[in-house]
Protein backbone atom coordinates (compact mmCIF):
# COMPACT_ATOMS: atom_id res chain seq x y z
CA UNK A 1 0.00 0.00 0.00
CA UNK A 2 2.98 2.25 -0.36
CA UNK A 3 1.42 3.91 -3.69
CA UNK A 4 -2.00 4.73 -1.72
CA UNK A 5 -1.92 7.38 0.63
CA UNK A 6 -3.66 6.86 3.34
CA UNK A 7 -6.75 8.95 3.93
CA UNK A 8 -8.28 10.23 6.69
CA UNK A 9 -12.31 9.08 7.36
CA UNK A 10 -14.01 11.66 8.88
CA UNK A 11 -17.55 10.49 10.14
CA UNK A 12 -19.82 13.47 10.40
CA UNK A 13 -21.59 13.80 14.19
CA UNK A 14 -25.09 12.29 14.44
CA UNK A 15 -27.64 14.89 15.08
CA UNK A 16 -30.25 14.04 17.53
CA UNK A 17 -33.82 15.84 17.94
CA UNK A 18 -34.82 16.95 21.40
CA UNK A 19 -37.02 15.49 22.65
CA UNK A 20 -40.17 17.60 24.20
CA UNK A 21 -40.57 17.28 28.24
CA UNK A 22 -43.22 14.38 29.45
CA UNK A 23 -44.78 17.10 31.52
CA UNK A 24 -45.75 19.45 28.80
CA UNK A 25 -48.01 16.74 27.06
CA UNK A 26 -49.68 15.88 30.66
CA UNK A 27 -50.30 19.62 30.99
CA UNK A 28 -51.89 19.98 27.33
CA UNK A 29 -54.45 16.80 27.89
CA UNK A 30 -55.68 17.65 31.07
CA UNK A 31 -56.40 21.22 29.76
CA UNK A 32 -58.33 19.40 26.63
CA UNK A 33 -60.37 17.28 28.86
CA UNK A 34 -61.52 20.30 31.37
CA UNK A 35 -62.15 22.26 28.13
CA UNK A 36 -64.26 19.44 26.47
CA UNK A 37 -66.09 18.74 30.13
CA UNK A 38 -66.91 22.33 30.10
CA UNK A 39 -68.31 22.64 26.99
CA UNK A 40 -70.34 19.53 27.90
CA UNK A 41 -71.57 21.04 30.91
CA UNK A 42 -72.40 24.28 29.63
CA UNK A 43 -74.81 22.39 26.55
CA UNK A 44 -76.37 20.29 29.05
CA UNK A 45 -77.59 22.94 31.90
CA UNK A 46 -78.39 25.20 28.53
CA UNK A 47 -81.18 22.48 27.28
CA UNK A 48 -82.03 22.05 31.02
CA UNK A 49 -82.18 25.04 32.50
CA UNK A 50 -85.85 25.64 30.22
CA UNK A 51 -87.71 22.78 32.60
CA UNK A 52 -86.40 24.42 35.94
CA UNK A 53 -89.46 24.78 37.75
CA UNK A 54 -89.24 29.09 38.59
CA UNK A 55 -88.30 30.32 42.24
CA UNK A 56 -91.55 30.73 44.48
CA UNK A 57 -91.11 33.74 46.21
CA UNK A 58 -91.92 32.81 49.79
CA UNK A 59 -95.71 33.82 51.18
CA UNK A 60 -95.53 36.46 54.14
CA UNK A 61 -97.33 35.08 57.19
CA UNK A 62 -100.70 37.37 57.29
CA UNK A 63 -100.74 40.15 59.82
CA UNK A 64 -102.29 38.81 63.52
CA UNK A 65 -105.57 39.67 64.68
CA UNK A 66 -105.19 42.80 66.86
CA UNK A 67 -108.15 44.64 68.88
CA UNK A 68 -108.37 48.18 67.88
CA UNK A 69 -110.63 50.64 69.14
CA UNK A 70 -113.12 51.76 66.60
CA UNK A 71 -116.26 54.38 66.85
CA UNK A 72 -119.83 53.12 65.60
CA UNK A 73 -120.11 56.01 64.02
CA UNK A 74 -117.55 55.73 61.27
CA UNK A 75 -119.59 52.64 60.23
CA UNK A 76 -123.39 53.41 60.41
CA UNK A 77 -125.22 55.30 57.91
CA UNK A 78 -126.38 58.82 57.85
CA UNK A 79 -129.92 58.80 59.17
CA UNK A 80 -131.45 60.83 55.69
CA UNK A 81 -130.58 57.57 54.48
CA UNK A 82 -132.36 54.92 56.61
CA UNK A 83 -135.90 54.44 55.01
CA UNK A 84 -138.46 53.14 58.09
CA UNK A 85 -142.05 51.68 58.32
CA UNK A 86 -143.69 52.38 61.70
CA UNK A 87 -145.91 50.06 63.06
CA UNK A 88 -148.00 49.64 66.12
CA UNK A 89 -148.03 46.50 67.75
CA UNK A 90 -150.12 47.31 71.05
CA UNK A 91 -153.23 48.25 72.13
CA UNK A 92 -152.47 51.84 72.22
CA UNK A 93 -154.09 53.82 69.35
CA UNK A 94 -151.68 56.37 67.67
CA UNK A 95 -148.66 55.02 68.63
CA UNK A 96 -147.25 54.80 65.02
CA UNK A 97 -148.55 58.12 63.83
CA UNK A 98 -146.52 59.80 66.75
CA UNK A 99 -143.57 57.41 66.94
CA UNK A 100 -142.94 58.54 63.44
CA UNK A 101 -143.07 61.94 63.85
CA UNK A 102 -140.24 62.08 66.26
CA UNK A 103 -138.04 59.97 63.93
CA UNK A 104 -139.23 62.68 61.27
CA UNK A 105 -138.01 65.27 62.79
CA UNK A 106 -134.70 63.05 63.84
CA UNK A 107 -134.11 63.28 59.89
CA UNK A 108 -135.29 59.56 59.00
CA UNK A 109 -137.16 58.92 55.44
CA UNK A 110 -140.64 58.03 56.87
CA UNK A 111 -142.71 55.19 54.56
CA UNK A 112 -145.50 53.72 55.91
CA UNK A 113 -147.08 53.88 59.20
CA UNK A 114 -150.13 51.84 60.69
CA UNK A 115 -151.08 49.12 62.90
CA UNK A 116 -149.25 45.63 62.93
CA UNK A 117 -150.97 43.49 60.72
CA UNK A 118 -153.74 41.29 62.45
CA UNK A 119 -153.28 43.45 65.66
CA UNK A 120 -150.49 41.19 66.61
CA UNK A 121 -149.08 42.00 70.17
CA UNK A 122 -145.22 42.70 70.24
CA UNK A 123 -144.00 42.31 74.03
CA UNK A 124 -140.79 44.74 75.37
CA UNK A 125 -139.29 47.79 73.64
CA UNK A 126 -139.87 46.40 70.07
CA UNK A 127 -138.45 44.94 66.74
CA UNK A 128 -136.36 46.00 64.24
CA UNK A 129 -137.19 44.01 60.86
CA UNK A 130 -134.59 44.71 58.27
CA UNK A 131 -133.13 42.53 55.37
CA UNK A 132 -129.61 42.10 53.94
CA UNK A 133 -129.28 45.49 52.99
CA UNK A 134 -130.46 47.14 55.90
CA UNK A 135 -128.80 45.70 58.65
CA UNK A 136 -126.49 48.82 58.99
CA UNK A 137 -129.71 50.89 59.39
CA UNK A 138 -131.15 48.76 61.62
CA UNK A 139 -128.70 49.00 63.80
CA UNK A 140 -128.23 52.66 63.91
CA UNK A 141 -132.31 52.70 65.13
CA UNK A 142 -131.04 50.18 67.75
CA UNK A 143 -129.52 53.41 69.27
CA UNK A 144 -132.52 54.94 69.12
CA UNK A 145 -134.57 52.06 70.41
CA UNK A 146 -132.77 50.42 73.21
CA UNK A 147 -133.92 46.80 73.79
CA UNK A 148 -135.62 46.50 70.83
CA UNK A 149 -135.04 42.81 68.86
CA UNK A 150 -133.39 42.77 65.87
CA UNK A 151 -135.10 40.08 63.15
CA UNK A 152 -133.45 40.03 60.00
CA UNK A 153 -135.72 38.69 56.83
CA UNK A 154 -135.51 37.85 53.43
CA UNK A 155 -137.05 41.51 52.40
CA UNK A 156 -134.49 42.70 49.16
CA UNK A 157 -135.50 46.54 50.07
CA UNK A 158 -133.27 49.02 52.39
CA UNK A 159 -136.02 49.99 54.54
CA UNK A 160 -136.61 48.67 57.83
CA UNK A 161 -139.55 48.05 60.47
CA UNK A 162 -139.82 49.40 63.42
CA UNK A 163 -142.74 47.69 65.22
CA UNK A 164 -143.51 49.64 68.57
CA UNK A 165 -144.37 46.99 71.42
CA UNK A 166 -146.30 47.46 74.88
CA UNK A 167 -142.64 48.15 76.77
CA UNK A 168 -141.63 51.35 74.53
CA UNK A 169 -141.53 54.67 76.33
CA UNK A 170 -140.05 57.27 73.86
CA UNK A 171 -137.68 57.35 71.06
CA UNK A 172 -133.90 58.16 72.00
CA UNK A 173 -132.76 61.83 72.06
CA UNK A 174 -130.16 62.75 69.15
CA UNK A 175 -127.51 63.87 71.96
CA UNK A 176 -127.73 60.56 73.82
CA UNK A 177 -127.87 58.39 70.64
CA UNK A 178 -124.70 60.65 69.05
CA UNK A 179 -122.48 59.96 72.58
CA UNK A 180 -122.73 55.99 72.12
CA UNK A 181 -121.63 56.43 68.29
CA UNK A 182 -119.01 58.40 69.13
CA UNK A 183 -117.57 55.36 72.00
CA UNK A 184 -115.27 53.45 70.95
CA UNK A 185 -115.57 49.84 70.97
CA UNK A 186 -113.30 46.90 70.71
CA UNK A 187 -113.26 45.70 67.43
CA UNK A 188 -111.05 42.83 65.71
CA UNK A 189 -108.69 44.21 63.02
CA UNK A 190 -106.20 42.88 60.80
CA UNK A 191 -105.76 39.82 57.75
CA UNK A 192 -105.69 37.16 60.86
CA UNK A 193 -108.89 37.90 61.75
CA UNK A 194 -111.88 35.74 60.94
CA UNK A 195 -114.39 37.32 58.27
CA UNK A 196 -117.35 39.38 59.96
CA UNK A 197 -119.50 41.76 58.63
CA UNK A 198 -120.72 42.89 61.92
CA UNK A 199 -120.61 46.47 62.72
CA UNK A 200 -119.63 47.20 66.47
CA UNK A 201 -122.27 47.99 68.59
CA UNK A 202 -122.25 50.37 71.91
CA UNK A 203 -125.15 48.84 73.30
CA UNK A 204 -126.52 45.37 73.40
CA UNK A 205 -129.12 44.81 71.26
CA UNK A 206 -131.02 41.22 71.50
CA UNK A 207 -131.33 39.56 68.39
CA UNK A 208 -133.82 36.40 67.23
CA UNK A 209 -133.73 33.83 65.03
CA UNK A 210 -135.52 35.05 61.45
CA UNK A 211 -139.14 33.76 61.29
CA UNK A 212 -141.71 34.22 58.68
CA UNK A 213 -142.95 37.81 58.32
CA UNK A 214 -146.31 39.00 59.59
CA UNK A 215 -145.90 42.13 58.54
CA UNK A 216 -145.58 43.92 54.83
CA UNK A 217 -142.77 43.64 53.75
CA UNK A 218 -142.08 47.20 52.23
Amino acid sequence: MSGMREGVVRIAPRRYRRRRPMWHVVVAIIAAVVLVVGLVIGIVKMFSGSNEPDAVAPTPNPSPCVTVMVSPAEFLPAVSLVRVNVYNATKTPGLAGSTAEVLRARGFNIRNVGNAVGNRQVQGTGELRYGPTGKAAAQLLAYYFPGAVLIPDGRSKRVVDVVVGSGFVAVVDDATVAAKKASPTPSPSGVGCPTSTAIPLAMPVASVVPFASVLPAA
